[in-house]
Protein backbone atom coordinates (compact mmCIF):
# COMPACT_ATOMS: atom_id res chain seq x y z
CA UNK A 1 0.00 0.00 0.00
CA UNK A 2 1.72 3.53 -0.94
CA UNK A 3 -0.59 4.90 1.55
CA UNK A 4 2.13 7.54 3.33
CA UNK A 5 3.53 9.17 -0.06
CA UNK A 6 2.97 13.15 -0.32
CA UNK A 7 3.44 16.14 -2.42
CA UNK A 8 3.70 19.55 -2.13
CA UNK A 9 0.09 21.03 -2.14
CA UNK A 10 -2.29 21.35 0.84
CA UNK A 11 -5.90 21.38 0.16
CA UNK A 12 -7.65 24.24 0.59
CA UNK A 13 -10.63 22.44 1.22
CA UNK A 14 -9.12 20.94 4.50
CA UNK A 15 -11.04 17.63 4.67
CA UNK A 16 -8.50 16.12 6.76
CA UNK A 17 -10.36 18.21 10.14
CA UNK A 18 -13.59 15.66 9.50
CA UNK A 19 -12.41 12.53 11.54
CA UNK A 20 -13.89 9.50 10.30
CA UNK A 21 -12.95 5.65 12.33
CA UNK A 22 -12.74 2.01 11.64
CA UNK A 23 -11.40 -1.04 13.50
CA UNK A 24 -11.23 -4.98 13.86
CA UNK A 25 -13.33 -7.23 16.80
CA UNK A 26 -12.46 -6.07 19.90
CA UNK A 27 -12.48 -8.28 23.17
CA UNK A 28 -14.97 -6.77 25.44
CA UNK A 29 -18.58 -7.88 26.14
CA UNK A 30 -21.71 -6.47 24.18
CA UNK A 31 -23.27 -3.38 25.80
CA UNK A 32 -26.25 -3.60 27.30
CA UNK A 33 -29.02 -1.21 25.82
CA UNK A 34 -30.63 -1.12 29.11
CA UNK A 35 -27.72 0.60 31.34
CA UNK A 36 -26.70 3.45 30.14
CA UNK A 37 -22.69 3.95 28.87
CA UNK A 38 -20.46 6.20 31.53
CA UNK A 39 -17.55 8.06 29.28
CA UNK A 40 -14.42 8.50 30.95
CA UNK A 41 -14.33 12.34 30.45
CA UNK A 42 -10.54 13.13 28.75
CA UNK A 43 -8.20 15.92 27.00
CA UNK A 44 -6.03 14.69 24.59
CA UNK A 45 -3.43 16.64 22.57
CA UNK A 46 -1.89 15.83 18.88
CA UNK A 47 0.02 17.40 16.71
CA UNK A 48 -0.62 17.56 13.00
CA UNK A 49 1.93 16.21 10.44
CA UNK A 50 2.78 16.60 6.43
CA UNK A 51 5.89 15.54 4.74
CA UNK A 52 6.99 14.07 7.97
CA UNK A 53 7.25 17.90 9.65
CA UNK A 54 4.88 19.37 12.43
CA UNK A 55 2.56 21.70 11.30
CA UNK A 56 0.01 22.48 13.75
CA UNK A 57 -1.57 21.12 16.37
CA UNK A 58 -4.94 19.53 17.35
CA UNK A 59 -7.26 19.12 20.80
CA UNK A 60 -9.92 17.06 21.98
CA UNK A 61 -11.65 16.68 24.98
CA UNK A 62 -15.01 14.98 26.39
CA UNK A 63 -16.84 16.54 29.36
CA UNK A 64 -20.03 15.62 31.09
CA UNK A 65 -22.56 18.00 32.67
CA UNK A 66 -25.85 16.94 33.88
CA UNK A 67 -26.22 13.99 32.07
CA UNK A 68 -25.18 15.55 28.91
CA UNK A 69 -22.36 14.54 26.75
CA UNK A 70 -19.72 17.54 25.29
CA UNK A 71 -16.87 16.28 22.41
CA UNK A 72 -14.94 19.16 21.12
CA UNK A 73 -12.14 19.35 18.83
CA UNK A 74 -10.14 22.20 18.17
CA UNK A 75 -6.70 22.76 15.93
CA UNK A 76 -4.62 25.23 14.29
CA UNK A 77 -2.39 24.72 11.39
CA UNK A 78 0.26 26.58 9.28
CA UNK A 79 1.95 25.68 6.09
CA UNK A 80 3.43 28.51 4.06
CA UNK A 81 0.81 31.23 3.14
CA UNK A 82 -1.72 28.44 4.45
CA UNK A 83 -3.94 28.75 8.16
CA UNK A 84 -6.62 27.33 9.21
CA UNK A 85 -7.88 27.51 12.77
CA UNK A 86 -11.14 25.48 13.76
CA UNK A 87 -13.87 24.51 16.20
CA UNK A 88 -16.09 21.53 16.07
CA UNK A 89 -18.61 20.90 18.91
CA UNK A 90 -21.46 17.99 19.87
CA UNK A 91 -23.60 17.52 22.30
CA UNK A 92 -25.40 14.35 22.98
CA UNK A 93 -26.91 11.30 25.55
CA UNK A 94 -26.62 8.06 25.11
CA UNK A 95 -29.83 5.72 25.30
CA UNK A 96 -27.98 2.33 26.24
CA UNK A 97 -25.57 1.85 23.77
CA UNK A 98 -26.87 4.55 21.09
CA UNK A 99 -25.82 7.90 20.94
CA UNK A 100 -28.22 10.49 20.91
CA UNK A 101 -27.14 13.91 19.34
CA UNK A 102 -28.55 17.40 20.54
CA UNK A 103 -26.59 19.89 18.98
CA UNK A 104 -23.15 20.61 16.38
CA UNK A 105 -21.65 23.51 15.45
CA UNK A 106 -18.46 24.13 13.46
CA UNK A 107 -16.65 27.34 13.27
CA UNK A 108 -13.74 27.44 10.88
CA UNK A 109 -11.19 30.07 9.61
CA UNK A 110 -8.11 31.07 8.15
CA UNK A 111 -7.25 31.32 4.45
CA UNK A 112 -10.19 31.09 2.32
CA UNK A 113 -13.56 32.15 3.41
CA UNK A 114 -14.77 31.71 7.08
CA UNK A 115 -17.64 29.36 7.75
CA UNK A 116 -19.89 28.56 10.65
CA UNK A 117 -22.77 25.65 10.45
CA UNK A 118 -25.44 24.81 13.31
CA UNK A 119 -27.25 21.90 13.40
CA UNK A 120 -29.86 21.47 16.92
CA UNK A 121 -31.66 18.23 17.03
CA UNK A 122 -34.77 17.86 19.16
CA UNK A 123 -36.30 13.76 19.60
CA UNK A 124 -38.73 14.98 21.53
CA UNK A 125 -40.55 16.79 18.83
CA UNK A 126 -38.73 15.25 16.63
CA UNK A 127 -36.78 17.92 14.60
CA UNK A 128 -34.08 19.25 13.00
CA UNK A 129 -33.09 22.64 12.60
CA UNK A 130 -30.25 23.77 10.83
CA UNK A 131 -28.37 27.36 11.08
CA UNK A 132 -28.22 30.07 13.48
CA UNK A 133 -31.72 31.03 12.95
CA UNK A 134 -33.30 27.68 13.07
CA UNK A 135 -34.38 26.72 9.97
CA UNK A 136 -36.81 23.51 10.34
CA UNK A 137 -35.35 20.67 7.54
CA UNK A 138 -37.75 18.78 6.00
CA UNK A 139 -36.23 15.37 6.27
CA UNK A 140 -38.40 12.45 8.07
CA UNK A 141 -36.86 12.15 11.65
CA UNK A 142 -34.88 9.30 12.17
CA UNK A 143 -33.71 8.27 15.56
CA UNK A 144 -30.36 7.04 14.08
CA UNK A 145 -29.10 9.70 13.20
CA UNK A 146 -25.45 10.97 13.99
CA UNK A 147 -23.42 14.40 13.21
CA UNK A 148 -20.46 14.92 11.91
CA UNK A 149 -18.33 14.36 15.24
CA UNK A 150 -20.98 12.27 17.66
CA UNK A 151 -20.42 9.32 15.05
CA UNK A 152 -17.12 8.76 16.12
CA UNK A 153 -17.91 8.31 19.60
CA UNK A 154 -20.80 6.11 18.36
CA UNK A 155 -18.39 4.00 16.68
CA UNK A 156 -16.29 3.49 19.52
CA UNK A 157 -19.03 2.04 21.43
CA UNK A 158 -19.25 -0.58 18.16
CA UNK A 159 -15.56 -1.38 18.26
CA UNK A 160 -16.24 -1.88 22.00
CA UNK A 161 -19.47 -4.31 21.49
CA UNK A 162 -17.35 -6.34 19.17
CA UNK A 163 -18.57 -4.90 15.44
CA UNK A 164 -15.97 -5.96 12.51
CA UNK A 165 -18.35 -3.21 10.28
CA UNK A 166 -20.52 -0.15 10.33
CA UNK A 167 -22.90 1.93 8.92
CA UNK A 168 -24.47 5.04 9.93
CA UNK A 169 -26.63 7.73 8.76
CA UNK A 170 -24.23 11.24 9.54
CA UNK A 171 -25.73 14.63 9.23
CA UNK A 172 -23.76 17.05 7.04
CA UNK A 173 -23.09 20.34 8.36
CA UNK A 174 -26.42 21.53 6.00
CA UNK A 175 -28.62 18.86 7.91
CA UNK A 176 -28.40 16.45 4.75
CA UNK A 177 -28.31 13.29 5.77
CA UNK A 178 -25.86 10.54 4.34
CA UNK A 179 -24.54 6.94 4.68
CA UNK A 180 -21.13 6.63 6.04
CA UNK A 181 -19.82 2.75 6.18
CA UNK A 182 -16.38 1.81 7.86
CA UNK A 183 -14.25 -1.41 7.87
CA UNK A 184 -12.05 -2.96 10.35
CA UNK A 185 -8.30 -3.16 8.41
CA UNK A 186 -6.03 -4.86 11.08
CA UNK A 187 -4.76 -4.62 14.41
CA UNK A 188 -0.68 -3.39 14.75
CA UNK A 189 1.58 -1.74 17.21
CA UNK A 190 1.47 2.38 16.37
CA UNK A 191 4.60 4.23 16.95
CA UNK A 192 3.36 8.04 18.18
CA UNK A 193 4.64 11.25 19.70
CA UNK A 194 2.83 9.35 22.89
CA UNK A 195 4.13 6.04 22.94
CA UNK A 196 4.53 3.12 20.96
CA UNK A 197 -0.01 1.97 21.57
CA UNK A 198 -1.57 -1.05 20.24
CA UNK A 199 -4.20 0.07 17.79
CA UNK A 200 -6.88 -0.91 15.14
CA UNK A 201 -6.46 0.73 11.70
CA UNK A 202 -9.94 1.29 10.48
CA UNK A 203 -11.61 2.74 6.96
CA UNK A 204 -14.59 4.75 5.65
CA UNK A 205 -15.51 2.74 2.47
CA UNK A 206 -16.43 4.80 -0.44
CA UNK A 207 -16.83 3.31 -3.80
CA UNK A 208 -15.59 5.37 -6.70
CA UNK A 209 -13.60 8.15 -4.72
CA UNK A 210 -10.35 9.25 -4.83
CA UNK A 211 -9.91 10.12 -1.01
CA UNK A 212 -8.19 7.41 1.66
CA UNK A 213 -8.95 7.87 5.36
CA UNK A 214 -7.63 5.82 7.65
CA UNK A 215 -7.78 6.21 11.59
CA UNK A 216 -6.26 3.86 14.64
CA UNK A 217 -8.48 3.60 18.23
CA UNK A 218 -6.31 2.23 20.97
CA UNK A 219 -8.95 -0.54 23.11
CA UNK A 220 -6.80 0.04 25.80
CA UNK A 221 -7.33 3.76 26.03
CA UNK A 222 -10.91 3.48 26.08
CA UNK A 223 -11.10 3.43 22.18
CA UNK A 224 -9.41 6.62 21.80
CA UNK A 225 -8.49 7.79 18.61
CA UNK A 226 -4.80 7.92 18.25
CA UNK A 227 -3.84 8.65 15.04
CA UNK A 228 -5.99 10.07 11.76
CA UNK A 229 -4.38 9.96 8.17
CA UNK A 230 -5.66 11.71 5.51
CA UNK A 231 -4.68 11.07 1.63
CA UNK A 232 -6.27 11.89 -2.05
CA UNK A 233 -4.98 9.23 -4.81
CA UNK A 234 -2.74 8.00 -2.12
CA UNK A 235 -1.14 10.73 -1.30
CA UNK A 236 -0.92 12.23 2.44
CA UNK A 237 -2.52 15.11 3.28
CA UNK A 238 -2.39 15.44 6.83
CA UNK A 239 -1.42 13.18 9.51
CA UNK A 240 -2.80 13.66 12.76
CA UNK A 241 -1.03 11.61 15.74
CA UNK A 242 -1.78 11.24 19.93
CA UNK A 243 0.79 13.66 21.45
CA UNK A 244 -0.92 13.33 24.77
CA UNK A 245 -3.76 12.38 27.09
CA UNK A 246 -5.27 13.54 30.39
CA UNK A 247 -8.09 10.97 32.16
CA UNK A 248 -10.66 12.40 34.62
CA UNK A 249 -11.77 9.12 35.84
CA UNK A 250 -14.25 8.65 38.61
CA UNK A 251 -15.07 5.03 40.30
CA UNK A 252 -18.29 5.53 38.29
CA UNK A 253 -16.77 5.76 34.93
CA UNK A 254 -14.17 3.40 35.65
CA UNK A 255 -16.18 0.61 36.51
CA UNK A 256 -19.47 1.06 33.41
CA UNK A 257 -17.23 2.71 30.83
CA UNK A 258 -16.23 1.29 27.49
CA UNK A 259 -12.65 -1.05 28.99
Amino acid sequence: MTMMSTNSEWRLRAPFLCLPLLLMPLAAEPVSDELPLELAPYQAEYVVYRNGRSHGKAERELKKDDGVYTLRYRSEISWMVFRDRREEQTQFTIRGSQVQPLAYRMNRSGTGPSRNYVLTLDPIKEELREGSKGELKSHSWDDNWLDQLSYHQQLAIDLAAGKRSFSYEVLNRRGDPKTYDFRVVTKELLPLPYGNVMAYRIERVEEDSDRQIYAWVAPDLDYLLVRIWHGENNVEQVDVQLHKVHWQRTAETAAAGLR
